[in-house]
């Protein structure tokens, strides 16, 4: 009976040997794998918005030590690029990098970018608190946090016929909502039209110009179809922002938020470094195919920076956030035209 109660234990003592080895070798496993974050993009994978986007991931792809990794998932073919922010509050996805314009029906202050004009250059944005500020607003809004922004864009006036001031009376002009308070004010009407309406609208003379990128007229065909460039930039701007959801932001390892964090800085302070060179290509090959700058007076341009500040700040700021656009406008209310 001895010999029995010895061999039950024994056999006991085996099977509890067998299945704690077995969940440590579960969990060692499990602790081995990556954690895995999915991000989304507002464009399609290889247009110039999403080149230092796709260059952070990567960064801090190589940087984690197989801890984690940020995996790309798609642009609009994914999720619609005006709909990207609820599958990131929902958990849907972990994160996007939309610009202000396609997520303020919910988020109006991240316009607070399109209008530091000379100062908008990311890092200098992070420097005055505006990133600090911001995450606690996404957060209380949206459930996200915002961890920084992935480009600086310079936007000009392209036409099919010349100015010699700002003046657009008289003109059909392609616009989005953050370009109509200037370019109403300067007498110009405004159809609004996807980028893949642009070309036939351009030759049909459905509109006679449009605002853009300075950066990105080539190469979707656009520059075929204009005559004249007006510089300086009548805007700039600061986007292409990561917004990652809250929870899964805060559920990392601190060291991993550090890093993505610092990698996202490290970005920011090269963003406008990069977009000038890209904008000094373009410029090069709107040369070749015959397109001329319009250089207007500092005066006429500061008449634009005017405009842009009153009309904007309104638009998008202290009229749709009630709350935070009186906040957000004293906070950068140095960088406002004279």
């Amino acid at each position: 009976m001895e010999r029995v109660k010895r061999s039950v234990l024994s056999f006991v003592a085996v099977a509890v040997l067998l299945q704690t080895a077995g969940a440590s070798g579960l969990w060692a496993q499990t602790a081995a794998q990556p954690i895995v974050l999915k991000g989304v993009s507002a464009w399609t994978k290889h247009w110039v918005f999403n080149e230092l986007y796709l260059e952070w991931m990567k960064r801090v792809n190589e940087r984690a030590g197989g801890r984690l990794k940020i995996e790309y998932v798609g642009g609009p073919e994914v999720f619609p690029a005006f709909e990207q922010l609820d599958p990131v509050k929902r958990g849907v996805i972990d994160m996007a990098n939309p610009p202000a314009a396609y997520v303020t029906g919910v988020l109006p202050e991240l316009h607070v970018f399109d209008l530091l004009f000379d100062a908008s250059d990311p890092a200098k944005a992070r420097e005055i608190g505006l990133f600090d500020r911001l995450d606690q607003i996404t957060r209380e809004k949206a459930g996200v946090t915002i961890l920084g922004a992935t480009f600086w864009l310079p936007f000009s006036i392209y036409l099919t016929r010349p100015i010699e001031k700002a003046d657009l009376k008289g003109f059909k002009i392609r616009s989005t909502p953050i370009y109509d308070p200037v370019l109403k004010g300067l007498g110009a009407a405004t159809v609004s039209l996807p980028p893949a309406e642009v070309i036939p609208a351009l030759q049909t003379g459905v509109v006679e110009g449009m605002a853009w990128p300075a950066i990105f007229i080539v190469q979707p065909g656009f520059a075929k179809y204009l005559k004249y460039k007006v510089m300086p930039w009548w805007w700039q701007n600061t986007g292409g922002f990561v917004l990652i959801n809250a929870k899964s932001f805060d559920s990392l390892p601190a060291d991993l938020k550090n890093l993505m964090a610092d990698t996202i800085k490290e970005i920011e302070r090269e963003a406008k470094r990069h977009f000038l060179a890209k904008e000094a290509a373009e410029d090069e090959q709107l040369k070749r195919v015959g397109l001329k700058v319009i250089t207007l007076p500092a005066a006429e341009v500061e008449k634009v920076k005017r405009i842009h500040w009153e009309e904007g700040t309104k638009l998008f700021l202290t009229g749709p956030s009630l709350k935070y656009g009186p906040q957000l406008k004293e906070l950068i209310a140095r960088y406002a035209p004279r």
